[in-house]
């Protein structure tokens, strides 16, 4: 595992900024004109290396994702993210939103899906929704939007509520590395649980995990399921010898539980 400090240069980084693609915890180094580019490490932890290929016209161009893994407990805002927050006040443009970190996040009227002057979101003091970072800059305060860059579409985004009456739903806390090896595509967790019973689900990667179902006994065994899940995240060493690229591999399984475990929290 190879294990960065704040400041230490990615000497294994591409050479071209133009085939490299940054992840948490690093930036672009300053350096001469005449100098190659080289990366650096804004935070402490173990570095990861995702090796891509991205077709052109041309051919096949490798591209190369860089991050640093690292176990924060408060959530920094990152542009492109998904996150959980409550609306703490109402303005007559943009909303106020909490993310349960030390930062408050702005959430215009707009910046939902078929908005208008006309027609603008009604959201109550209290009202949980789910979210994209649209900008993070560190001299201003987040801006959140509920609308896909991609498709012009909500895509799940918005306030999470109970659709009817006899529907239970519940935020629970997690750690922010189990939120963010739950969105991926890859990961069992959520899958196996639905072999038992439905619900629905939203993550956000601020540590916070909104869950909705038709019984209150499997409200609760989601909570319980999430909250094993985190000991065994936490628990989940990483190899000595593991290299960047594998760090991803080992990244992309941590948090899952066997069947029998989930069987007996259900």
């Amino acid at each position: 595992m190879v294990v960065v400090l704040p400041g230490d240069v990615i000497h294994e980084a591409a050479p071209s900024l133009q085939q490299t693609k940054l992840g948490p915890g690093v930036l672009p180094t300053p350096h001469a004109p005449e100098a190659p580019a080289t990366l650096s490490s804004i935070h402490t932890g173990a570095l990861g290396h995702i090796r891509t290929q991205q077709r052109t016209a041309q051919a096949a161009v490798p591209m190369h994702g860089w991050y640093v893994e690292s176990a924060r407990r408060r959530y920094v805002p990152c542009e492109g993210d998904r996150v959980i927050g409550q609306v703490t006040n109402r303005g007559a443009e943009s909303f106020t939103v909490t993310l349960f970190s030390a930062h408050h996040a702005s959430l215009p009227v707009l910046a939902f899906e078929g908005a208008s002057r006309r027609n603008r979101p009604h959201l109550e003091i209290g009202a949980l929704v789910y979210a994209r970072i649209e900008s993070a800059e560190p001299w201003t305060e987040p801006v959140l939007s509920c609308i896909d860059p991609v498709h012009n579409k909500a895509d799940g985004m918005g306030e999470l509520k109970v659709a009817q009456e006899p529907e239970l739903s519940m935020v629970w806390r997690v750690s922010e590395p189990l939120a963010r090896s739950l969105l991926r595509p890859s990961h069992t967790l959520l899958p196996s649980v639905s072999r038992h019973f439905a619900f629905e689900a939203a993550i956000g990667v601020n540590g916070l995990v909104w869950t909705r179902a038709s019984r209150a006994e499997h409200v609760a065994a989601l909570g319980r399921i999430l909250a094993a899940a985190d000991e065994a995240c936490r628990q989940h060493a990483l190899a000595g010898d593991a290299s960047p690229t594998s760090l991803h591999k080992r990244i992309g399984v941590r948090g899952e539980l066997p069947p029998d475990t989930i069987s007996q929290l259900v």
